[in-house]
């Protein structure tokens, strides 16, 4: 928000906004276009013009942009092969951490059974020793 240079009263709303062209200076490229709001004070009623917002523009000659435009093309079909593989990437990275997970449980697995072996090795010993003390004990009697 515009200040009056009169008072110093803030106005929000232009009274009218135009557009300026501005040719370039002595050593600048391209043209400018500025938009520009003319801004009546409520308090002192001075009019005062205020720059809204600019817009530069640059002027190419006809090959260059010809080139540019190709430049452009590349870079977006290059933008398109990465899109491409990144999806390509993330689909071999899915795969991978399933199949790793797949991995964790068969060694799961795998460990669990040997420990229910050993299990079973301890419980057939244990009643083996049972067997052998029931025998001693029946003797005993």
């Amino acid at each position: 928000m515009p200040n009056c240079p009169k008072c110093g009263n803030k106005e929000s709303l232009p009274t009218r906004t135009f557009s300026v062209i501005v040719e370039p200076t002595k050593g600048e490229r391209g043209m400018t276009e500025r938009r520009v709001g003319m801004y009546t004070c409520s308090n002192c009623g001075m009019k005062f013009p205020t720059v809204i917002s600019k817009q530069r523009y640059l002027i190419v000659a006809e090959d260059q942009l010809k080139t540019i435009q190709d430049e452009l093309s590349s870079v977006k079909k290059g933008n398109e092969d990465l899109s491409a593989r990144v999806k390509g990437m993330a689909d071999q990275q899915r795969d991978l951490e399933s199949s790793v997970e797949r991995a964790a449980k068969a060694n799961e697995v795998r460990r669990l059974q040997t420990k229910l072996s050993e299990l079973e090795d301890f419980v057939q010993y244990l009643r083996k020793e049972k067997g052998e003390l029931e025998q001693k004990v029946s003797k005993l009697r």
